[in-house]
């Protein structure tokens, strides 16, 4: 465990506590906070989310608790970003609670539908293209009852998509299907009837913004729409999967975290994670955590080194 202690934005030392008596102090000249978000730590979600947080999966470590951005916001250091928002994924509902990792995450939404426990769609499917589209539908499903979601789409699609851990749950009929998921059958029966009655003539392409949509129903998909109705019907359940969260230490251009009265700190600087709300606002497009890692890295690492050589 790291006791920071901090005195006028100033990076003093760092004391180490040995697990086995005794204690150590090494002093250092600069810090570089590099330590992630909270999203590991449930009871600081659910400030921000309320009891909808303990529905959600986390995608990482369970250690990711965001003790020392905890640690320096309480020292003084000025905070940035939406508690509320973080970088949130559709996820396999059968994923482990921690480190369910990448393999349990969907990209088959484009292909199908998506349904809450009414069996309502709740928004449109085909709005828009993967790098931005995948990394929406965490948050919402976040926002429907029981944070539970189904996507639905049928046996013509199976190989379009890149598989998951887990298998899809197959039902030889919609009405078997509902059961499968628990899921009112009449209800779900209508929902696929109107969305199939809607779909218009298309070319279906994927990989654009296709001519592929629904007209009259609410919410429209506006791409790649396609009839369900090919047996057997499959589907995924799906939670929010939390990877990041967007409440972090607010930095300059050099990296250097800024105190609550607007003055930099003498030598403490922040990287990756830990400060990705100076850059994200709100929603994801895919590669932008890593390269608030790789570019803030280089810049907290050189000024960093500069300072301590000073």
């Amino acid at each position: 465990m790291i006791d920071l202690n901090i005195e006028h934005g100033m990076f003093l030392s760092a004391q180490l506590k040995q697990p086995v008596g005794g204690r150590t102090e090494v002093r250092a000249s600069t810090l570089v906070a590099a330590a992630g978000g909270f999203e590991a730590n449930i009871e600081w979600l659910k400030e921000y989310w309320g009891e909808a947080a303990d529905n959600f999966l986390i995608r990482g470590t369970p250690y990711n608790r965001g003790a020392i951005l905890k640690m320096l916001l309480a020292k003084g250091v000025q905070e940035i970003g939406d508690p509320t928002q973080c970088h949130a994924v559709a996820i396999d509902a059968r994923a482990p609670k921690f480190d369910g990792g990448i393999i349990t995450r969907h990209d088959s939404v484009v292909f199908g539908i998506v349904v809450n426990k009414h069996a309502e769609r709740f928004y449109d499917e085909g709005e828009d293209i993967w790098p931005k589209r995948y990394a929406i539908w965490g948050r919402l499903v976040a926002a429907q009852p029981d944070q539970i979601a189904y996507i639905i789409f049928d046996s013509t699609v199976v190989t379009s998509f890149m598989p998951t851990l887990f298998p899809p749950i197959a039902g030889a009929t919609i009405a078997e299907l509902a059961g499968k998921l628990e899921l009112d059958a009449a209800a779900l029966e209508k929902t696929i009837t109107d969305f199939n009655a809607a779909v218009q003539t298309g070319t279906f392409d994927h990989t654009i913004l296709d001519d592929c949509r629904t007209e009259g129903i609410t919410p429209a998909k506006t791409h790649w729409a396609r009839r369900i109705e090919t047996p057997p019907y499959l589907a995924y359940p799906v939670r929010p999967g939390i990877t990041f969260t967007y409440l972090g230490t607010r930095v300059n251009k050099q990296s250097r975290m800024l105190m609550k009265d607007g003055k930099p700190s003498a030598n403490m600087f922040a990287a990756g994670e830990i400060m990705a709300g100076n850059v994200l606002g709100k929603g994801y497009a895919a590669g932008i955590g890593m390269t608030i890692g790789s570019v803030f890295g280089r810049v907290a690492g050189r000024e960093a080194a500069k300072n301590a050589r000073n």
